[in-house]
Formats: C-alpha cells, structure tokens, sequence
C-alpha cells in the first residue's frame, strides 16, 4: 500500500470511529488548513479529496469528535508514570484501559471521552511530560508518520479497546474554576464614532489572534497588542482591559503545538508597551481600515513553532 492510500485509510478509519478529520502537513503535525477546527469533517467524500491530493499526516478534532487525549511524553519521569503515581494519589488505578496510540518520539496518547464542560488544552499542568488535548486542540491519528533525527516513524495503535470515559479525578484536575465572563474594555468617555471605532479594533484583533496559525502567533498576538496599545496610549482603551481580552482571544491556543499562556502574556505586554508610545489619532470621517496600518516589526518567537 503506498503512502497516500496507508494515510487515506488510515484517515477513512478514524472517521468511521466518528472522528472528524483534518489534513495535517506531510510527516509534520501542523495543519495544513486554515481555520481547521470549524473545518474537521465526517465527510468521506472530502477526505478522499484531501488524502487523494497529497499524503497529509491525520489530524482528529478533539472537540468535534469528544475526546480528551493525555499527552505523555518520553523523559525522565515518562509522563506514563507520572500519570499512574497522579492516580494513586488520588486512590485510583492507572487509566491505561483505554484507546492508545504510540508516538514517534517514545511517548503515547491515550484518548479518554470528553465530560460535557469543555476542558482546554494543558501544558504541563497535571505534572511533568503531561499535556492533554480537549476543545481547541487536535492530535495526530494513527497511520500519521513523522520524519524525526532517526527516520520515518509511525504514530501506532497499541491498546485496541474502545475508549474510556475520563476518569473523574482527571476531570476535576482540569476542569477551571466557572469563568467570568471576558472583560469588557473600559470605555472611557468618548464620542460615538470614537466608541463605534474602538469597537471594530477590538473586535478585529481579537479574531485574528483567535485564528492564528501555528508558526505565526507570535507575530500576529504581538500586532495586536500593538494596536490596542496605541487605544491605549490615547486614552480610549484601558491598558488591563486590553490585556484581558487578548488572553481570553489567545487561550484557545493553550497546549497546541507547545504553546503556553505565559507566552502569550509576554507578547502582550511587549506589544501594548509598544502600542501605547504611538497613541492612535483617530481622525474625523475614518474607517476602522485605519486599525491595519503598519506596527513596528520587533522580532518575536513562536517557540511552539
């Protein structure tokens, strides 16, 4: 079986499962759409239309398809132990009665049923090597290959059983606190085209971080934070306001590919800092287009890559 027909079927597989797909990147795991959670499908049709065209790695929805995966990485700790001892602490046997698939580098995913609250992605938050994949998250399926410093290696089922619901514990450690509702920013007294236009920046900004690409956050989460710094700096926008909402907008990034909140709270100050030196002159008869003006390039990294 060649290539493309192993990934087709390996693809057609999980959708039978009642996963719905996406095409990553040719032995990478970086989606190859854009907009790929609202994109994931059942559809077999459009499948074979994708893994006809090219060889992509599979990619599975976690949200669109109910799964909480558990990321165990190879290291010392092997995320699998610390996950048993996290068990035992908690008077539970080790959940390994579950679907699994091994990964190319030496860890494994074990793949739970999702509780009905949404749980995000987590880096590290359960202990070391540990990171789970939930709602805004995706996982490389099995038949996906990855080329590493050692060669092509295969992402392989090795408990073929049905998948389990999350064990209780395990939700109550990732489950936040209820959220409060996003900040709204502090409007300070302004004219209504003036609110009308810090509206439109603030919505439009938000979107784009929230739609960002792996490989490219950084970058665009630093203009953003440029642009309301310059609401900032004119006083049409508080500075913690603005904070929050392009957390809140970045959040669903947390766990995917590596990146963490602390990352993008640092691109955040970084960019209203700079935002706010520049206050925005918001001229009489102007469209929110004026928002797309160009920032000051400060080179950033996206270490989640």
């Amino acid at each position: 079986m060649s290539g493309f027909q192993a990934r087709l079927a390996a693809a057609v597989a999980a959708v039978e499962r009642g996963w719905p797909v996406i095409p990553l990147r040719p032995f990478g795991k970086v989606p190859a759409l854009k907009d790929w959670d609202r994109r994931a499908t059942l559809d077999i049709a459009q499948v074979h239309a994708w893994w006809e065209h090219k060889p992509y790695n599979i990619g599975i929805s976690c949200r669109a398809a109910g799964l909480l995966v558990v990321d165990l990485d190879q290291g010392v700790p092997h995320g699998r132990d610390v996950l048993a001892e996290l068990a035992r602490g908690h008077g539970a046997e080790d959940p390994r009665e579950t679907y699994t698939v091994a990964t190319p580098s030496g860890g494994e995913h074990r793949y739970f049923r999702a509780p009905e609250a949404p749980l995000r992605n987590t880096v590290g938050k359960l202990g070391r090597h540990v990171d789970t994949r939930s709602a805004g998250g995706y996982v490389a399926a099995q038949g996906s290959i990855r080329r590493i410093a050692s060669g092509l290696r295969l992402y392989k089922v090795v408990r073929d059983v049905p998948v389990a619901p999350a064990p209780d514990w395990l939700v109550a450690l990732l489950s936040p606190p209820p959220p409060a509702p996003p900040p709204e920013p502090v409007d300070p007294p302004a004219p209504r085209r003036v609110r009308a236009y810090r509206a439109a920046v603030v919505e439009g900004e938000t979107e784009r971080v929230r739609s960002a690409r792996p490989g490219t956050r950084a970058h665009v989460l630093f203009t953003a934070a440029c642009r309301l710094g310059e609401l900032v700096g004119a006083g049409w926008l508080d500075d913690h306001a603005a904070a929050a909402v392009l957390l809140d907008a970045a959040a669903r990034h947390n766990g995917v590919d590596g990146w963490t909140e602390r990352e993008a709270a640092h691109h955040i100050a970084n960019g209203i800092a700079t935002g706010r030196r520049r206050p925005r002159v918001i001229p009489e008869r102007r469209s929110p287009a004026d928002a797309q003006r160009p920032v000051p390039v400060i080179p950033t990294q996206d270490r989640s890559g």
